[in-house]
């Protein structure tokens, strides 16, 4: 949308910082989770795999505590105002990738740590406080949440596309401060900066 020089300025704000570090901690803790379960399946020796395992475990349980800061943190710190305002179908879309964002990352974990215990062993949180036993040693369970729980890697990843893209398309096509609201750096702007007759 083209803005006349003598249109109202739009505020737009940046994110607060609390959910700006969770958002981009969460981002890089699901890449390694991701990386680490990968690079597991290269490898043949036991001890090395069941320790790298362990490490994908407590990214993961990282990745639950981050979710329930995030969580917090948009309790705390409702949503800025980011530009021109989103038609109802775009805010649909945008309200209907976040929930299945925050509820991939909610998922994740907890079929990790279901995972973990239908194995029969507990599951530390940082390997140091002991966490509630969510399922009975049930090897039968093992295999069926193994499968949800690759399932769910490959959804993480195409929502995290998705999420990624749709960023791009704000800040290239629609010229708002959705995604430079995320970025600690940038200063925000007002909409006379995202006029798409300007410059970026």
């Amino acid at each position: 949308m083209n803005h006349s020089s003598n249109s109202p300025p739009i505020l737009v704000e940046r994110m607060s910082l609390l959910t700006i570090f969770t958002h981009w901690i969460s981002a890089f803790a699901s890449v390694c989770a991701l990386s680490a379960i990968w690079l597991r399946e290269l490898l043949s020796d036991d001890a090395v795999r069941a320790t790298i395992l362990g490490v994908h475990r407590q990214i993961g349980l990282t990745i639950l505590v981050l979710w329930i800061i995030r969580l917090v943190a948009r309790i705390i710190h409702p949503k800025k105002h980011s530009g021109e305002p989103l038609t109802p179908i775009l805010k649909l879309a945008a309200a209907g990738s976040h929930v299945a964002l925050y509820s991939i990352l909610l998922a994740m974990p907890l079929l990790g740590w279901a995972t973990t215990n239908a194995q029969g062993h507990a599951v530390l949180l940082f390997n140091l406080l002991p966490l509630p036993t969510l399922t009975a040693v049930d090897p039968d369970m093992v295999d069926t949440l193994q499968e949800y729980h690759k399932w769910g890697s490959w959804a993480l990843m195409g929502i995290v596309v998705m999420h990624f893209s749709a960023a791009l398309w704000h800040h290239i096509f629609r010229k708002d401060h959705v995604l430079a609201a995320m970025i600690p750096l940038v200063k925000p702007r007002t909409n006379h900066k995202f006029n798409s007759n300007q410059p970026l």
